[in-house]
């Protein structure tokens, strides 16, 4: 003991010592030295500070002629008329991004997201003072009472700096939240051919320069301005990447949280895995690449659950056409399940333009069902993940929310595990004409649910809006509708089964067409686009779809849009969707009818883009929609619907 304090006088004599001499040392001009009560040179400031972001207002007003039910077991059927404001798909109405730059090398910044949601009461808005017993745990902040229970803030904070050498460029992004991907088995999410209806835009889509700049884009490069989220996931904690390192090499590694370790879980869950890549005459490239989740079920971190991935995957040109493979093992972990690894393949060859500017693509893979990836763009059908806590699906902590689609029928392009497919994606032009046209058959490896999901096109954002706020299960009037982010599935029950048990692999095929076409009236632009959907899921394999009733479900949908600029500040929209669902006697067949399903589904809107100024934009859509099912007479709903959205970027 003696020693140290020992220790600690020398220390305090030393800096005083320093202190004396750098206080006579400021009569002396010659030194330069900034060190010392009073420095001689003001310290380096900020080299930059930026705030940017949007605000959006997003209004609805609803009107429903029948009283559908949305929820059976409380017997809550939707409100007959209802105003709402705010984003019911829990979207910011206000988001800052504040950025400084301290140095050439080195930025930093953080995201404040600001929520209002008026209720309808009369609370304050801020609510009155909590006292100190009351106030929520550390653990838990969102699971006592509320501060400011009106006014939601979210704050995230990135840190990011980039250093250049002579052995490369390396970047470190650390906290908050980044949008990142790998690959497309490792780390990513599905990006499909860019065949979509823009009628109703998504939250976070640029404005553009013009009212009609966006709907240009979709005709001349077939796709729309995105933001960073597209085709990426988020991930927060440590991203290192190094770029134009010596040999073609570059690098990616990371160590965090994924979306599937959110919530406020006590006990340890993290993600963690990175790319290597090298290339090849600036052409070529291989890479390894690597995404691991691990979670602990048990707060004595006994038990795990997660999985892991490791893929090499190699890009090459030859002859023009661009040639893509990845393969990889996969593992899921589980106190429930025996950790068997499986295979995860994919291959995509694109062809060079030729006649008639037409460019085709082919599609290959194949997935084993005891690969699973919440982080990657496939989907998982086949494995009733491991819950972790008994919280339900839809709230704050929950590890329910990841529950298998069972057997999904899923867009064209879109993998998920259990499967192995082909899809051919073809596009061409003719005059003014664009066409694309895709086919895709894919199958499942094994039997093993007996239950067939599929979603609804048609009036797909008007669905999610019977539920706000909440991601609810086994909900609508026969209790067989599942709300994720921005859709709705439906779950279809089989009976060719044995006590329960799948005996039938099932087989899907997919069909899509879509035309665009632009011409000009009174000298004014006008771009029609028209988008078809067809598929069906049956127990045999087929080249093409299946339109009788060996089919368990087929379904058809049409859906037309047009935007015709009026002037260079206004633009008028307009829709027309059908979308048509049917089933065999081996689904679900009503109790009254005996009848299996048979719906219809129709939607109708017009609305206008108006330009606000730069940067600013007033949406306004009109939607008269139904949807009525023949067998299951419950199952129908009809009404109208208004939406207001002024977006504002800064």
């Amino acid at each position: 003991m003696k020693f140290f304090v020992q220790v600690r006088t020398a220390l305090c004599i030393a800096m005083f010592c320093c202190m004396v001499d750098q206080a006579y040392a400021q009569t002396d001009t010659s030194n330069t030295s900034s060190i010392g009560l009073f420095p001689k040179s003001a310290p380096s400031k900020l080299e930059k500070i930026t705030v940017s972001g949007y605000y959006r207002f997003f209004g609805t007003y609803s009107q429903h002629d029948l009283p559908y039910v949305i929820n059976p077991i409380i017997s809550d059927t939707i409100l007959p008329r209802n105003v709402f404001i705010g984003d019911d798909s829990q979207l910011p109405n206000l988001l800052l991004n504040i950025a400084g730059r301290p140095s050439a090398k080195t930025s930093w910044g953080f995201d404040v997201y600001m929520f209002q949601f008026l209720q309808g009461n009369t609370d304050e808005a801020y609510s009155n003072q909590v006292v100190d017993s009351l106030r929520p745990s550390i653990f838990a902040p969102r699971d006592d009472q509320r501060l400011a229970g009106n006014l939601i803030v979210h704050l995230g904070i990135n840190l990011s700096g980039t250093y250049n050498t002579d052995y490369g460029t390396f970047k470190l992004r650390a906290g908050g939240i980044n949008w990142h991907a790998l690959t497309d088995l490792t780390m990513a999410s599905f990006k499909g051919y860019n065949r979509y209806v823009l009628y109703e835009d998504n939250p976070w889509d640029p404005v553009g320069q013009n009212p009609m700049s966006r709907y240009e884009k979709y005709y001349i490069t077939g796709a729309v301005d995105q933001d960073t989220r597209w085709g990426n996931r988020a991930f927060t904690g440590l991203i290192l990447d190094g770029t134009q390192l010596p040999y073609g090499l570059q690098f990616s590694g990371l160590l965090g949280k994924a979306e599937i370790n959110g919530g406020f879980s006590q006990t340890p869950n993290y993600s963690y895995g990175g790319k290597i890549q090298k290339t090849f005459h600036n052409i070529h490239s291989i890479s390894l690449n690597t995404m691991n989740s691990l979670t602990w079920a048990d707060s004595l971190a006994q038990e795990r659950v997660g999985f892991h991935m490791v893929t090499a995957e190699g890009i090459a040109s030859i002859a023009n056409f661009i040639a893509k493979a990845e393969f990889g093992m996969g593992q899921y972990i589980s106190p429930a399940h025996n950790g068997n690894w499986g295979e995860a393949i994919q291959i995509n060859i694109t062809s060079p333009l030729f006649w008639k500017n037409t460019r085709v693509s082919l599609q290959g893979y194949r997935i084993s069902p005891d690969v699973i990836n919440n982080t990657s763009a496939f989907i998982n059908t086949s494995v009733n993940e491991y819950v972790v806590t008994d919280l339900p699906a839809g709230t704050i902590g929950s590890s329910a929310v990841l529950q298998p689609f069972a057997s999904a029928m899923v867009r064209l392009g879109q993998m998920t595990n259990n499967r192995q497919g082909l899809a051919l994606n073809t596009d061409m032009q003719f005059g003014k004409l664009k066409c694309s046209f895709a086919l895709g058959a894919s199958g499942e490896i094994t039997a093993i649910s007996n239950e067939i999901t599929y979603g609804h096109p048609v009036n797909q954002f008007t669905r999610t809006r019977f539920w706000r706020f909440a991601y609810p299960t086994g909900v609508g009037p026969y209790e067989r509708y599942s709300v994720i982010y921005r859709d709705t599935y439906e779950t279809v029950h089989l009976s060719d089964d044995s006590s329960g048990i799948a005996v039938n692999k099932k087989y899907f095929n997919n069909a899509e067409v879509q035309l665009k076409y632009h011409t000009k009236i009174l000298n004014r632009d006008l771009y029609i686009f028209g988008l078809g959907q067809y598929a069906s899921v049956q127990r045999d394999p087929a080249a093409f779809i299946v339109t009788n009733e060996d089919a368990y479900i087929r379904q058809y949908v049409h859906e037309v849009e047009l935007y015709y600029a009026i002037f260079s500040k206004l633009t008028i929209s307009g829709y027309y969707g059908y979308e048509r669902t049917l089933g065999n006697y081996l689904t679900d067949i009503d109790e009254e009818t005996r009848r299996p399903r048979n719906q219809y589904g129709k939607g109708l809107g017009c609305g206008i883009d108006v330009d606000m100024g730069k940067n600013a934009r007033l949406y306004v859509r009109n939607r008269w929609f139904e949807f009525e099912d023949t067998s299951f007479q419950q199952d129908h709903f009809k009404g109208y619907e208004t939406l207001i959205e002024y977006k504002l970027f800064f």
